[in-house]
C-alpha cells in the first residue's frame, strides 16, 4: 500500500512538470549577406605597361678637330644654350700653320700677277704669228698652273680657318649636360663623347604595346603616366609617334610624351602608363562577383526587406574588380555584394547588421527586473 501511494505522487509530479512547461518553437536559420546601395559613379577600363623616362633629345659632342683640351665652362647638372661654348682645346699649331699657308698664298699671288703679264703679252705675238704655237701653249699652261695652286692655296687656308674655329667646341642645343668627359690637360678626341647633352623640357616615355591594343590608341591621345618618385596622382602625358610594326618582342612601341619644364622629371625614372580603352562617367558600378552568371543568364540579388529578389541585369564595361550595369538597376536599390552565391530568388536572410546582435545583446536590451519579479523567481 505504502509503495503503491509513493508511485502516485511520483506520476503526479511528473505530469504536474509535464504541464508547467511551454513548448519551444524550432528557431529558422538565415543566411546573412551584406548589400550596396546602386548609384551612379565613373568607371573605365584600359591597360598598363610599364617603361622608363628618357630625354625627348640627346646629344653626344665630339671634337672634329682632336686636340689638348685647354678649358671647359660646364659640368655636369649644369644647363647651357645652344651655341655655348662647351670647351676648346689648343690650336697653337693649326695657327702657325695658317701663318705659313698664307705666306705661300702672298707668294702664289705673285707668281700668278707674273704669269698673267707674260700670258697677255705673249698672246699678242702669238696672234701676230711671232711666236709658234707650241711657245704660246706653254706660256698658258704656265699661267693656268699659277692660277691653279693660288686656289688651292685659298682653299687650304679656309679649311685651316675652320679647323681653329673647332678648336672651340659648342653645344648643338638648349638643355642639361648629362656627362662630361673632358678634363683640363687632357686629350679630346671623337674616341669618346666629350659631353652628352640632354633636352629634359620634354620627357618620353616608351611602352611596348600588344597587338590587341595598339589600334585602340592614336596620336594625340592623352593618357595617365603613374611616376611615384615625382608625384603621388598620375601625370598626363600624350602620344607622340606609334611605330607601324611590331618588334623582336612581338609588341609595338608607343611613345609618350610629358611636359617637363620644372624639371621634377628625371632620365631613367620609372613609368606605368595606362591606356584607357572604355570609360563612362555616369554609370552603376558593382563588384565584378556581386553578378552571378549561370545557364545564359546574368543576374543580381536586389534586397527587398528581409528578402531577395533575383533580378536580370545586362553588363558594359569590365576592370576585373568592378563591372558597368547598363540595365535592371535603379538608383537606390540595395544589391547583394557578399552571400550570393548561397542564396535563392525569394529568400528570407538577414544582413550583415542585423547579425551582429547577438542574443546577449538583445537580453541586455531588454527592461530590467523589479524588486517583486526577483522575489517570485525565488519562491
Amino acid at each position: 500500500m505504502k509503495k503503491q501511494a509513493i508511485g502516485a505522487l511520483a506520476l503526479c509530479a511528473v505530469l504536474f512538470v509535464g504541464c508547467g512547461q511551454e513548448e519551444i518553437p524550432e528557431e529558422k536559420t538565415l543566411r546573412t549577406v551584406e548589400t550596396e546601395t546602386a548609384g551612379k559613379t565613373a568607371i573605365a577600363s584600359g591597360f598598363s605597361y610599364s617603361g622608363k623616362a628618357a630625354p625627348s633629345k640627346e646629344v653626344s659632342v665630339v671634337p672634329t678637330v682632336p686636340g689638348k683640351v685647354i678649358n671647359f665652362n660646364y659640368d655636369v647638372g649644369d644647363t647651357v644654350r645652344e651655341g655655348a661654348v662647351l670647351f676648346s682645346v689648343d690650336s697653337a699649331d693649326l695657327q702657325n700653320n695658317l701663318r705659313s699657308l698664307e705666306a705661300n698664298y702672298h707668294v702664289a699671288e705673285l707668281n700668278l700677277n707674273n704669269a698673267k703679264n707674260t700670258y697677255e703679252n705673249n698672246k699678242i705675238l702669238f696672234d701676230e704669228e711671232i711666236i709658234s704655237q707650241t711657245e704660246f701653249d706653254q706660256i698658258k699652261l704656265a699661267y693656268e698652273t699659277t692660277e691653279a695652286n693660288l686656289t688651292a692655296t685659298q682653299i687650304q687656308i679656309e679649311n685651316l680657318k675652320k679647323n681653329i674655329s673647332d678648336c672651340t667646341v659648342t653645344s648643338p642645343m638648349s638643355g642639361v649636360i648629362a656627362q662630361r668627359g673632358v678634363e683640363r690637360g687632357g686629350f679630346a678626341s671623337q674616341a669618346a663623347p666629350a659631353y652628352t647633352v640632354m633636352d629634359l623640357s620634354t620627357i618620353k616615355v616608351e611602352v611596348g604595346v600588344s597587338e590587341q591594343v595598339v589600334n585602340t590608341i592614336a596620336i594625340g591621345d592623352e593618357v595617365a603616366v603613374k611616376m611615384t618618385a615625382v608625384s603621388a596622382e598620375p601625370l598626363t602625358g600624350r602620344v607622340s609617334t606609334i611605330s607601324p610594326s611590331a618588334g623582336q618582342t612581338g609588341t609595338y612601341t608607343v611613345k609618350i610624351e610629358l611636359n617637363n619644364q620644372d624639371g621634377a622629371i628625371k632620365a631613367g625614372m620609372l613609368a606605368e602608363v595606362s591606356f584607357t580603352m572604355e570609360q563612362s562617367e555616369e554609370a552603376f558600378v558593382l563588384p565584378r562577383n556581386a553578378v552571378l552568371t549561370k545557364d545564359g543568364e546574368t543576374y543580381v540579388y536586389i534586397l527587398e526587406g528581409n528578402t531577395v529578389k533575383k533580378t536580370p541585369v545586362e553588363t558594359g564595361i569590365e576592370t576585373g574588380e568592378t563591372i558597368e550595369i547598363t540595365s535592371g538597376l535603379s538608383e537606390g536599390m540595395e544589391v547583394v555584394t557578399k552571400g550570393q552565391t548561397y542564396i535563392s530568388d525569394g529568400e528570407e536572410v538577414n544582413t550583415a547588421d542585423s547579425a551582429q546582435k547577438t542574443p546577449e545583446n538583445t537580453e541586455t536590451d531588454a527592461e530590467p527586473e523589479t524588486a517583486e519579479d526577483a522575489e517570485g523567481k525565488e519562491e
